[in-house]
């Protein structure tokens, strides 16, 4: 659906690269909030300005990288944390997507741009879509991919997700759900279906 705002997102471990890329090969152009947000830390950056004034340099390496986690260490356990550094960030990931998006729509108006987000709820940032597609997995798996991905305990990846919203309350504000419980090539054909919708 080209010129409507349309935006992927999930919770943690739900397997929403996996979609994302999907989506990608069949011809949409993602702007990914991750990569956006790693741009908005880099060295010299405002963004790393900002965080290394509020963080202190012990949070970054010798040649100015992030500790990234050291980082999500912080902010895990203090939810005070959490909200600073989304105040500090949010404008400059937010505001440089939204630049790539008018970009997008002056050199291919017929394009379907996905705005990939994944605190898109926690954010706030729903509101400002007319599509919202969810890439959906029980907490229990979500705790399971966690703990073999990221080498953490059950009480640290049951942490983590605690952080985000539950992915149950996500569904009923979504407009299409890809479940990302089974196997892949039955989150491949949800996919496809769901870029079918998307992009008529």
């Amino acid at each position: 659906m080209p010129g409507k705002r349309i935006a992927l997102t999930g919770g943690i471990a739900t397997g929403k690269t996996t979609v994302a890329n999907r989506l990608k090969e069949l011809g949409a152009v993602i702007l990914d909030a991750d990569e956006f947000a790693r741009r908005a830390v880099r060295p010299g950056s405002g963004g790393w300005r900002a965080l290394r004034e509020w963080l202190g340099a012990e949070f970054f390496d010798p040649d100015g990288a992030l500790r990234r986690r050291k980082l999500r260490e912080k902010i895990v356990g203090d939810p005070d944390a959490r909200k600073k550094l989304d105040q500090i960030l949010h404008p400059f990931i937010l505001g440089a997507m939204e630049e790539e998006w008018e970009s997008n729509r002056v050199r291919n108006p017929r394009a379907t741009v996905i705005f990939d987000i994944p605190l898109l709820f926690e954010g706030g940032f729903d509101k400002s879509f007319d599509i919202i597609v969810l890439v959906y997995a029980p907490p229990e798996v979500q705790v399971e991919r966690l703990t073999s991905r990221d080498d953490l305990t059950r009480e640290q990846a049951q942490k983590t997700l605690a952080i985000q919203l539950p992915i149950e309350s996500k569904k009923a504000k979504s407009d299409y759900i890809i479940d990302n419980s089974g196997d892949l090539d039955h989150t491949l054909r949800q996919t496809l279906e769901v870029w079918e919708a998307i992009s008529r």
